[in-house]
């Protein structure tokens, strides 16, 4: 596993959801970056070269998952994007409704471990040869 693909950036303003998707990464051994600040999340995986995906919430105060991850890929087109919602979303309706939003995965919650390592490893998937 590259070193991009377990470093992990969690930005949640719901401190309990952030708590949680946290642990269950960190079980499985990703280096987790969790944060509650969407505008401070951004600031750190900007600056952070190890990391190669963050996983967002939509709605949040200051700033939503959607502007977080088209400020991301400007200056981290490489930074892979997972945007976690309680609603249900297609990949091909998503694209068809908001083509230029770089959403690399959808994840829908609730949600547990096995659904959360996917939705990474569809975005990076030598991470499932190393992981137990």
């Amino acid at each position: 596993m590259t070193l991009l693909a377990r470093h992990v950036v969690v930005v949640d303003d719901n401190h309990d959801i952030l708590a949680v998707t946290k642990k269950m990464l960190e079980n499985k051994g990703y280096q987790v970056h969790g944060f509650t600040e969407p505008v401070k999340a951004l600031a750190h995986a900007k600056e952070c070269k190890e990391c190669g995906v963050v996983i967002t919430d939509l709605r949040m105060p200051e700033m939503n998952g959607l502007q977080l991850i088209r400020e991301l890929k400007e200056s981290r087109p490489d930074m892979k994007a997972i945007l976690m919602t309680a609603f249900q979303i297609n990949q091909e309706e998503w694209l068809q409704t908001l083509p230029s939003a770089k959403v690399d995965q959808f994840l829908a919650k609730p949600f547990d471990s096995v659904r959360l390592v996917e939705a990474i490893e569809k975005c990076v998937p030598i991470m499932s040869l190393s992981l137990p």
